[in-house]
């Protein structure tokens, strides 16, 4: 969850979100890696819960790049000018070429390189596209969240369940394709199986706006479903959560039937649906996940 800056934040609010910060700088000073973080963060569990029959390697890789996108949440995209500086860095490109851009950079522009060569290693060269486009709509995505913060004014609602599909991180999960009987990897993946997998990142997404709206509430983050619900429609906060759980029900609906469609469309191949079927898994195991994981990051910043 990231907070905003400036006057989208209460007092309390700046004052955990610094805490966040300094716990990140105060750990790569120590020369403690970004990636050693991770199991703090259960990020190994999210990943088994949504990749149950990845073999342990690739499942294993999946947490060190999710563990990165989530403590790059944590300690940056939160703060508009931390993102800019960032985002001159190119880190898109550094994922892709594991090539890190001369002079000062941050901790984590290294560790988004080893990233890279662990996939390289991996044989997942020809994914290096697909997610380091994944990673450059994460981040114009969160940048498009700053003015909402700034304000406090949440966008439309159109406009916020776009950016969301991509603020959910969930690209990483892509590294599933390096299981056995997938697709090959340099084979151009379908339209509808990619809208499948982003509808899979939105609905986890939306179930964590609505496990997570009580603390983001308390931070006076106006960026989650059912902020920008009441915003749009003048509901009441108790009417604009039902209105988000209903959403989620929605496009939860809306998933099943365009699963058990591209299970049986005759066009598929069968390692294609072998990947539909890992989408259906992402989205099964996220929300058995989501609920123990948020309540994990409860204990550790009530």
């Amino acid at each position: 969850m990231r907070y905003a800056d400036g006057g989208g934040l209460t007092a309390a609010g700046r004052e955990r979100r610094e805490s966040v910060r300094m716990q990140a700088a105060e750990l790569f000073e120590q020369g403690i890696k970004p990636l050693e973080v991770a199991p703090r963060r259960k990020v190994g569990h999210l990943a088994g819960w949504c990749m149950p029959d990845a073999p342990v390697p690739v499942l294993h890789l999946t947490a060190r790049y999710l563990a990165w996108v989530f403590i790059f949440d944590d300690s940056v995209a939160e703060d508009q000018e931390r993102l800019r500086q960032h985002a001159a860095m190119n880190l898109p490109r550094v994922l892709e070429t594991g090539v890190v851009p001369p002079g000062r950079s941050s901790a984590l522009v290294p560790v988004l390189a080893s990233v890279h060569q662990d996939i390289v290693d991996a044989g997942g060269g020809p994914l290096l596209p697909r997610l380091a486009a994944g990673l450059q709509h994460y981040l114009d995505s969160c940048a498009r969240e700053g003015p909402w913060r700034a304000t406090g004014t949440p966008s439309t609602l159109d406009a916020y369940l776009d950016d969301r599909t991509h603020t959910s991180g969930g690209h990483p999960l892509y590294l599933h394709l390096l299981a056995p009987g997938m697709p090959p990897l340099d084979e151009p993946l379908p339209s509808p199986v990619i809208g499948l997998a982003e509808l899979a990142f939105l609905i986890g997404a939306l179930a964590n706006d609505l496990l997570g709206f009580a603390a983001e509430a308390r931070h006076s983050d106006p960026v989650n479903a059912v902020t920008v619900l009441a915003h749009e429609f003048a509901y009441s906060t108790t009417d604009a959560y039902r209105a988000a759980t209903v959403l989620h029900a929605a496009h939860k609906h809306r998933f099943d039937t365009d699963y058990a469609r591209l299970l049986g469309e005759a066009g598929l191949t069968e390692p294609q649906r072998t990947f539909v079927r890992a989408i259906g898994g992402w989205v099964a195991g996220s929300a058995a996940a989501i609920e123990p994981y948020l309540h994990h990051l409860l204990n550790l910043e009530p």
